[in-house]
């Protein structure tokens, strides 16, 4: 199963973006050519395009950091711990994957040994094997299916037990439940090999951005884009205005209303931004006396993924650190209860998955949950059943002067850090084009 944690393709999907009016505008003095809102993979890339074509840009960043849900975290295990992105996903065509080795950081191939597909604590025989026939026998219900034209949740094609646990295992990936995955949205995501990088996907994100400025502690609260020949961004830090503004923040932050839009948005554009809802995807890391060298690198509960309680695990191969992963509704749960309630989770999964000789060898923990981070509010985008358009809408830019990158790759590549990154560099050179233009 190439790419363990990779999104696997079901079928063709795809649609031409929407097209902008072309409107000249008159030059007038700004502050910035273009505002760049959200210092994550999207914004940095957006940033680094425009940088290098000539434009003044100002990057804000409301946290105190730059990456995103990129984020290496050392401090709290006393080791690199991705706190959001952590895979390489499709290494043969990932961009990061060179620059890493540029830098000189190590790489190493993921998800070697497969999938240990868990039930009732003990490895399943032949499990992999079993939900790989799972998958294929599903894939082919969908393909039936969509024969009718309708989207709809890939649960709902889903047979016999082991194809509700492949289609669970599906909607894990994207941080979602298997009634509520759009099988039009998950079908466009290309799937390949996974790897990791030495210090942390997180760490290599900001390394590569270090010559890019960003203001962090900067939160926009307002876009005011009344007046025809510029932007204004404003928040507590003041104001600025910019010919355009290139906006990265996830779309369920903008939904909120977290960022004011004078005028609204189109109605358009805000029914994707609804459409585009925050997916659940949270970590327990548990730092151990030594490494898991006995252990399976991944390992997926059956039993739990029955009960929409989806669990997985991932072991370090290297270091002394085991993640316990929960997704969709489940996460969503233990995130109410809060950290303490995902701690205790966290270690209690490990154990049932691993064995009770576990428990003593667990020596710090931390949790990462995005859905409680006010800045993300989900791991990435999961697109609602029947809106498999709103990544494509929602990218679309608004009279050429607002632009949106991040969530907004609807090809195949959307909801990881290179989709971001490609949404971001595709935001920026169709700014320049539009200059040269």
């Amino acid at each position: 199963m190439a790419g363990v944690f990779s999104r696997r393709r079901l079928m063709a999907a795809g649609a031409a973006l929407m097209g902008a009016p072309a409107i000249v505008r008159a030059a007038r003095p700004v502050e910035a050519d273009v505002v760049v809102i959200g210092a994550g993979a999207a914004g940095l890339a957006a940033a680094r395009a425009l940088r290098a074509g000539g434009r003044r840009v100002v990057v804000l960043e409301a946290r105190n950091r730059i990456g995103g849900r990129a984020h290496t975290d050392t401090a709290a295990l006393g080791l690199p711990f991705d706190r959001g992105a952590h895979w390489l996903h499709s290494a043969s065509v990932n961009p990061f994957l060179a620059e890493a080795r540029r830098l000189g950081r190590r790489t190493w191939l993921s998800g070697e040994d497969g999938l240990t597909l868990l039930r009732g604590g003990r490895a399943l025989k032949d499990g992999e094997a079993q939900l790989e026939a799972a998958m294929a026998q599903l894939e082919r219900r969908v393909v039936r299916r969509s024969l009718l034209g309708a989207d709809f949740a890939l649960g709902q094609a889903a047979g016999d037990e082991m194809q509700q646990v492949a289609a669970e295992y599906a909607a894990f990936t994207l941080a979602t439940d298997r009634d509520r995955l759009s099988v039009q949205d998950y079908g466009a995501l290309a799937d390949g090999e996974d790897h990791v990088v030495e210090g942390g996907f997180g760490q290599l994100v900001a390394d590569l951005a270090a010559d890019v400025p960003v203001r962090t502690g900067h939160g926009v609260q307002k876009i005011d884009w009344r007046a025809s020949d510029r932007v204004r961004v404003s928040g507590a830090f003041g104001a600025l205005d910019a010919r355009q503004v290139v906006i990265t923040v996830p779309p369920p932050v903008l939904a909120r209303g977290t960022i004011a839009f004078d005028p609204p948005l189109p109605v358009l554009r805000q029914a994707a931004l609804d459409a585009l809802q925050g997916g659940a995807f949270i970590k327990v890391g548990l730092r151990l006396d030594r490494p898991l060298t006995e252990a399976p690198e991944f390992a997926f509960d059956m039993d739990a993924a029955l009960r929409h309680e989806t669990t997985a695990l991932y072991v370090d191969p290297r270091l002394p650190l085991a993640t316990v992963i929960f997704s969709g509704r489940h996460a969503r749960a233990l995130s109410t209860a809060g950290p303490g309630a995902l701690t205790a989770a966290g270690r209690a999964a490990l154990v049932a998955m691993l064995g009770s000789s576990l428990r003593g060898r667990i020596t710090a923990t931390t949790v990462a949950d995005w859905t409680s981070d006010p800045f993300a509010l989900g791991a990435y985008s999961v697109v609602k059943v029947g809106q498999a358009r709103a990544r494509q809408v929602y990218g679309t830019p608004i009279d050429h002067r607002l632009f949106f990158a991040g969530d907004s790759d609807g090809k195949a590549y959307a909801v990881t850090v290179m989709g971001a990154r490609r949404s971001g560099e595709a935001a920026g050179r169709a700014i320049l084009a539009r200059a040269r233009g």
